[in-house]
């Protein structure tokens, strides 16, 4: 017959999942709207900036790899490179 329906517990999120959360929407806004702009308008200075864009996102997209496999302590040390990369960003080109 018919399995019986057993409501499951609710989940609560936990410091990691807000973590995970966090990072991805990192990663996301890093990553969108520079891709969304190209998409829209395939122009070679809003190519390169998606590029770029991408290239930048690698950083929240390995924390939240990290923080989804239960490392959220390396998901966090590497989002702690975020500055850096912005500076040295500034002083060469990361394409």
């Amino acid at each position: 017959g018919p399995r019986e329906h057993r409501p499951t517990r609710p989940h609560h999120l936990t410091p990691a999942d807000l973590l995970l959360t966090v990072f991805t929407g990192a990663y996301l806004r890093t990553a969108g709207p520079p891709l969304l702009h190209a998409a829209l308008n395939p122009s070679p200075p809003l190519t390169q900036r998606a590029v770029g864009g991408g290239i930048r996102a690698m950083i929240p997209l390995q924390a939240a790899l990290a923080a989804r496999n239960g490392a959220p302590g390396s998901g966090l040390a590497v989002m702690a490179l975020v500055p850096l990369a912005r500076a040295l960003a500034r002083k060469v080109s990361p394409t």
